[in-house]
């Protein structure tokens, strides 16, 4: 039985008088505002583990039952239900893997929950920086050739975490790339929070365990339709990692109190993905996306790489995209997802309309504004020196000091700019000039 009906046949045939959590006790008291914004439908469908229903920390039920069916689509050894987004799943997978002292090679231009997750488990990374392209001021798709030598430098890596696709929408080569990792007995942890449609659509490639990763996290709420903070987590056929390691890695981190709205919701998204519509609707955005991209006049120019057809990146020639963004929300009331003096980033998803696209692209269009031959400064990105573990220096002592003092002092703090969430300095970081330019110039932009 599904999770969906599970709540709706409550209502139906077995109504008791519960004295359990949570207190609002299905909707008899909700506060008027919240009643105004959210529905009493909400409320309603907010269960604990009251008989009949299930356990997310063991499921034996209908959570059991979603997750096989879930697994059944993604082609999975396992999946597992996330109401506290991908960040949990990539914590996670981390504790899973990875023990104290542990190396684990990592792409810098992740998200700052492996950050999290280095904390808890003291393992030590290895960061890299994949290819830069200037011309974007965006770091590409990772590929074999760029961990290949680290690799072989460092026999005793025991993971390799990457994010593909990236915030701006680009893929690495997730396929050749799992087949030298597995060559050293390395797991491989993909954050495909980004990539929750590869699965259902015609894209330009497919999931990340189908082509040999051992762990992906996919976020539903990001691009395909589910609210915030609805996620999953796939563990590979192909793994050797055991599916209990995940569960109890999850039960360390995860309320013992999950959503069950949430929980419907995840079923519902998925529902609808799989479906003949689902998938209709997703290559029709990518389709109506495309043809829009080819009518762009001379002043944008459309990033069209080895990356996500639903993201819509961007820039005007000749101008600081900052410029071009302020523009587009106080004159238009479009907001973009992310800017920077070289690129504007549009998200777009299941439920992004025609009429929405055909707004975005017709005002892009029509833009006016001025031309600067000066050359736009960008700061190419350097990476700190690590003194401390990321572990350690969450456990040492730390005072205040000024900016301008910070200089070769070692980092107590993470800064970042979200979004994207991907770190500019993580604890225990040697702080030298570089950092400190590119957090200055982070208060407006990031170039």
């Amino acid at each position: 039985m599904s999770i969906i009906k599970r709540i709706q046949d409550y209502y139906k045939n077995d109504e008791s008088l519960l004295f359990t959590t949570p207190s609002h006790s299905q909707g008899a008291f909700i506060p008027e505002d919240s009643k105004n914004l959210l529905g009493e439908k909400f409320f309603k469908s907010d269960f604990s583990e009251i008989e009949g229903f299930d356990n997310l920390r063991k499921p034996t039920g209908i959570i059991k039952d979603l997750q096989k069916k879930i697994s059944k689509i993604y082609q999975s050894k396992q999946s597992f239900l996330l109401t506290n987004g991908s960040t949990s799943g990539v914590i996670a997978a981390m504790l899973a893997v990875l023990k104290p002292k542990d190396k684990v090679l990592v792409a810098r231009n992740c998200h700052v929950s492996v950050y999290n997750g280095l904390v808890l488990t003291g393992a030590e990374p290895i960061w890299f920086l994949p290819e830069y392209d200037k011309n974007w001021g965006i770091y590409k798709g990772v590929k074999e050739e760029d961990i290949k030598d680290l690799i072989s430098q460092n026999k005793d890596i025991k993971a390799v975490i990457l994010t593909s696709p990236t915030y701006e929408g680009l893929y690495s080569d997730i396929q050749n790339i799992s087949k030298l990792v597995k060559k050293h007995n390395i797991k491989l942890i993909v954050d495909e929070a980004h990539g929750a449609l590869t699965n259902f659509a015609e894209f330009k490639t497919k999931p990340a365990i189908l082509y040999g990763a051992d762990i992906s996290v996919q976020s539903l709420h990001k691009t395909a339709g589910a609210p915030n903070p609805c996620a999953i987590m796939h563990l590979s056929k192909r793994t050797d990692i055991p599916k209990e390691k995940i569960q109890n890695a999850l039960n360390l981190i995860n309320t013992t109190s999950p959503s069950y709205p949430l929980m419907a919701a995840i079923e519902g998204t998925i529902n609808y993905l799989s479906s003949d519509a689902g998938k209709n609707e997703i290559n029709t955005l990518i389709t109506e996306i495309n043809s829009l991209k080819k009518h762009c006049n001379e002043n944008i120019e459309i990033y069209d790489g080895f990356n996500d057809p639903t993201k819509i990146l961007l820039k005007f020639k000749d101008t600081n995209c900052e410029k071009i963004a302020e523009i587009l929300n106080h004159n238009y009331k479009i907001e973009e997802e992310f800017s920077t003096c070289s690129y504007l980033l549009f998200i777009t998803g299941i439920g992004t309309t025609k009429d929405k696209l055909n707004k975005l692209f017709e005002t892009i269009n029509q833009i006016k504004y001025r031309k600067t031959k000066q050359k736009i400064e960008k700061f190419e990105y350097k990476l700190p020196q690590r003194i401390l573990t990321p572990q350690e220096a969450f456990f040492k002592e730390s005072k205040k000091t000024h900016k301008n003092k910070a200089i070769n002092e070692v980092s107590a703090e993470l800064v970042t700019k979200y979004p994207p969430g991907i770190p500019i300095i993580i604890p225990g970081e040697k702080i030298e000039l570089t950092h400190l330019t590119l957090i200055k110039s982070s208060i407006k932009t990031i170039c």
